[in-house]
C-alpha cells in the first residue's frame, strides 16, 4: 500500500495513562505530527500519583483528559474512552507509544476497506526488544496460552490476519466493541487485550496487523508479567471462551500443565501468587460464568476452528534456551500436539 486513499472520517486517538509523564510530550506530539486530516486527542489517566494531571493541564490544555477516580487497569480506561467518545474509530495508544506520520491513514485505509474488520493493529517496533514480533500477531494455543507468528517472513502484505493482538495500539471500530461488551475489566492487567480481540474474532469479526503502518515502543525493556495476573487471568479466558465439550476434552493436558506451571512458579519464588490466582477463579466463579453465558450467544466459531496446537510462546527470562527446562519443554509440546491433533475434530 504505497498511496493509501485517505479517509476523511473523523477519528479520536484515545490514551491510557498511569504515571506515565515522563513519555507523555513525546506520545502527544507525534499524533499531533500525523498526516491523517481529522484527529482529536483523549487521556484517560488511571488515578496516576505523578502528577500527570497537573502536568498535563500545564504542558497541553488543548487535550481532553478523563481523570478516572480510581485505578481500572488498561481495560477500564479503554472502556471510559469507549463511553465518552462519539467517533466510530478509536486509534487506542499506550502512554509510551509514538506513532509514525503515516501509521493512521495507513490503519483507517484498510479498516475502510476490508469488510468486517473491527481491529488494526500497527506493526510495534521496539528498540530494547528484539522478540517484539510476538505482539504483533498470534494466535491462542488450547492451553490458553500464547503462539506468536513467525518472524522470519520477508515479503509482508498489505495485512495481516490472526486472532490477538497486543492491546499496546490498536484501531477499534467502537460499535464493533461495544457489540461484545467492550474490555472486561475484571482481567485489569495482562490478557484484557487478548480477551477483547478474541471476542470479536469469535464473534465474527477480522482482526488485522497492517505491517507497514509504525509505531515505536519507547518504554524500558519488556519482561515477565506478574505470575498473579497470568494465572487467573488465563483461567478467566478460557471459562468464558471455550465450550464446555472442549474444556473436558483438555482436561488431562490441562492438569498436566497446571502442574508443570505450579512447580515453575514454586522454582522462580511465586508458590503464593500461584494459590492466591487460583483461589480467585474459584470465589469469582459466579461472575465468570454469567459473562460466560452472555458472550456464548455471540460465539460464532468452533473453538476446533481457532485455538491451535504448537509451540507456547515463553519468554528467556523464565526458560534459557537449551537448559535442561527447555529441553523437557521440547518434549511437553510434541505431546500436546499429538493431544490435541486427536481431539481436535471433536471439538
Amino acid at each position: 500500500m504505497n498511496n493509501p486513499e485517505i479517509s476523511t472520517e473523523k477519528v479520536t486517538v484515545g490514551i491510557i495513562n498511569y504515571n506515565g509523564k515522563l513519555h507523555l510530550a513525546e506520545t502527544i506530539q507525534s499524533i499531533q505530527a500525523l498526516n491523517y486530516p481529522d484527529v482529536e486527542i483523549i487521556i484517560a489517566d488511571n488515578l496516576s500519583t505523578d502528577g500527570s494531571r497537573e502536568w498535563l493541564e500545564e504542558h497541553f490544555p488543548e487535550v481532553c483528559c478523563l481523570y478516572l477516580d480510581s485505578n481500572r487497569g488498561p481495560a477500564g480506561a479503554r472502556n471510559a474512552i469507549l463511553q465518552q467518545v462519539e467517533t466510530n474509530y478509536i486509534l487506542f495508544l499506550d502512554n509510551d507509544i509514538t506513532v509514525e506520520a503515516d501509521t493512521l491513514t495507513r490503519l483507517m485505509q484498510v479498516i475502510k476497506t476490508v469488510p468486517r474488520t473491527a481491529v488494526c493493529h500497527p506493526e510495534i517496533c521496539d528498540p530494547n526488544d528484539e522478540f517484539v514480533y510476538h505482539y504483533n500477531g498470534g494466535w491462542i494455543h488450547y492451553l490458553g496460552a500464547y503462539i506468536s507468528r513467525n518472524n522470519d517472513v520477508e515479503e509482508r502484505p498489505e495485512y495481516e490476519i490472526f486472532d490477538a493482538v497486543s492491546g499496546a495500539a490498536l484501531l477499534v471500530e467502537r460499535e464493533a466493541a461495544l457489540a461484545v461488551g467492550g474490555f472486561d475489566e475484571d482481567y485489569f492487567f495482562n490478557w484484557e487485550d487478548g480477551d477483547f480481540v478474541l471476542r470479536l474474532t469469535l464473534a465474527g469479526y477480522l482482526c488485522l496487523n497492517v505491517p507497514h503502518a509504525i509505531v515505536h515502543h519507547k518504554g524500558k525493556a519488556r519482561g515477565t508479567s506478574k505470575a498473579y495476573y497470568m494465572v487467573r487471568n488465563r483461567w478467566f479466558f478460557m471459562l468464558k471462551l471455550y465450550s464446555w465439550k472442549t474444556l473436558i476434552l483438555i482436561a488431562p493436558m490441562l492438569f498436566v500443565f497446571e502442574i508443570s506451571q505450579a512447580l515453575l512458579l514454586l522454582v522462580k519464588g511465586n508458590w503464593i501468587d500461584y494459590w492466591k490466582a487460583n483461589l480467585e477463579v474459584i470465589q469469582t466463579l459466579p461472575k465468570t460464568l454469567e459473562k460466560r453465558q452472555a458472550f456464548q450467544k455471540l460465539k460464532l466459531k468452533h473453538d476446533r476452528d481457532w485455538l491451535r496446537a504448537d509451540s507456547i510462546y515463553i519468554p528467556k527470562s523464565i526458560i534459557k534456551s537449551n537448559s535442561p527446562i527447555a529441553k523437557l519443554n521440547n518434549l511437553g509440546v510434541n505431546l500436546l500436539n499429538a493431544y490435541w491433533r486427536v481431539i481436535c475434530p471433536l471439538c
